[in-house]
């Protein structure tokens, strides 16, 4: 990195909309981990919290990721199958299905998650890291809102590892210390600040920002997306209170309160098995029940209808737990679900997107920095795992079907039943049913003309 003649880039300090959302991430965040009450606990109190707002959350993640995403390179007329492959090997080695179920978690939780791909001349390969979005601060287009020309990114590192990563740190650099180091981006230039004062400044060496982010539920006018959890927070803590009393009621009737009527005193008053009173005449003692009246079924019935509301309003019905308290057929067990499927669909066209930006640079990076013989092409399309498990021989005699119909091709076929390579698989196909010359043999045998005819001998009758 160059020193000296710095310019400060603009929109690095936190505006109250940047200020706002990082509060929304930590109620959030706050929420995901269990802290769901609006009060502190008063001493000796004790409260249940039952963390459904995070099962919830981690449910859907789990149904749009069942298993890990694969990828078609499509835009070309070639043969694509080895820069599907060496995509392939790029993921694998980041352990990227892990890495984005837990970026759809983050952006389910707070409504964003942000990704940087860089190259790392170290393992020479592309490197994506999961960033915290409250750590970044953007520059939009004002002509469209859902484009970024510029991202800050502030972190802290110590004294010790700025003077291993950079080229150039500063003389009076305390190694013990810890420093905010932000880095400023945009597609001409990338500037490094450290403690809010600039660095150094150079060209950007890919030409576009190496952030990508992955909006949830986001609003066509904003660049920033929205929890899925906004809508949980009242009915998760009217959940959690009335599970708390049912508790305490319960806790109560086992172990009972003695009520005395007309006593003024406590006196001589023990209790113990077998324990005898003398009360006073026109007194009385009793047992207090809280059970009577049917009071613990209207208890009951309010934690009913708000665990109806919380899956109502998380889309998720309870058929997606493995209950459904019926039997049912199979397809009424897909109405059933359906608007957990909808649910997911609408996070895997986000997670699409997303896909598209991260894959476009990872192979621009293998291209520009590995050499790798990607020719060119950026652009991918996701085969998703299915969302609900399916009757295999089903779906075969399905595209069986449309595929001798002319319906769909074969490689939309083999999509469809789960090939992970439909190309690869199709020309071994082609390769074992292509006629070889033994094949040819077998099947049309040769007579040459210097052949003896063949002799036929008639039936021997009788002894």
């Amino acid at each position: 990195m160059s020193e000296g003649g710095v310019a400060r880039p603009p929109h690095t300090q936190r505006l109250e909309d940047d200020q706002a959302r990082a509060a929304r991430y930590a109620e959030a965040r706050a929420f995901f981990d269990g802290y769901q009450w609006p009060t502190r606990a008063r001493r000796g109190e004790r409260r249940w919290t039952f963390n459904y707002a995070a099962a919830l959350v981690i449910k859907t993640a789990s149904y749009a990721l069942s298993d890990p995403v694969r990828f078609n390179v499509t835009g070309s007329d070639r043969d694509t199958a080895d820069v599907e492959q060496l995509l392939a090997d790029v993921l694998n080695a980041q352990d990227a299905h892990q890495l984005d179920h837990a970026t759809l978690v983050e952006a389910s939780v707070i409504g964003d998650a942000v990704t940087k791909v860089t190259w790392s001349n170290e393992v020479n390969y592309p490197q994506l890291v999961q960033v915290d979005p409250a750590a970044i601060i953007t520059t939009i287009n004002p002509t469209k809102p859902q484009e970024a020309l510029a991202v800050s990114h502030a972190y802290e590192l110590s004294g010790a590892a700025i003077l291993e990563n950079l080229d150039h740190p500063p003389q009076d650099l305390d190694p013990r210390r810890t420093y905010t180091v932000t880095e400023h981006w945009t597609q001409d230039l990338w500037t490094v600040l450290i403690n809010n004062a600039p660095h150094s400044q150079m060209p950007n060496p890919y030409g576009w920002v190496p952030y990508v982010f992955l909006h949830n539920a986001r609003n066509p006018r904003d660049f920033w997306g929205r929890s899925d959890l906004e809508p949980l927070y009242d009915v998760c803590r009217a959940l959690n209170q009335r599970l708390t009393v049912l508790d305490t009621i319960l806790e109560l009737s086992g172990a009972p309160v003695t009520v005395l009527e007309n006593v003024e005193g406590s006196e001589g008053i023990r209790i113990f098995p077998g324990a005898k009173w003398e009360l006073p005449e026109g007194s009385k003692a009793y047992l207090l029940s809280l059970l009577e009246s049917s009071g613990m079924d209207l208890h009951i019935k309010t934690i009913d209808l708000l665990y109806r509301a919380m899956h109502d309003l998380a889309e998720t019905p309870r058929t997606a737990f493995g209950d459904t308290g019926r039997p049912l057929s199979g397809a009424a067990l897909e109405v059933e679900i359906q608007p957990l499927v909808q649910r997911v669909n609408r996070k895997r066209a986000a997670m699409a997107a997303y896909y598209r930006a991260r894959n476009a640079r990872i192979l621009e990076l293998l291209e520009r920095f590995g050499s790798a013989p990607i020719g060119g092409l950026r652009l991918t399309e996701p085969i998703w795992p299915p969302v609900l498990p399916s009757d295999t021989s089903q779906d075969v005699r399905d595209v069986v079907q449309l595929t001798g119909a002319k319906i769909i091709s074969r490689r939309t076929a083999a999509e469809r039943v789960g090939i992970s390579d439909p190309d690869a698989e199709m020309a071994t196909i082609d390769q074992e049913t292509r006629p070889t010359p033994q094949t040819d043999a077998l099947r049309s045998p040769r007579i040459d003309a210097s052949d003896p005819p063949p002799v036929i001998r008639p039936e021997q009758e009788g002894p």
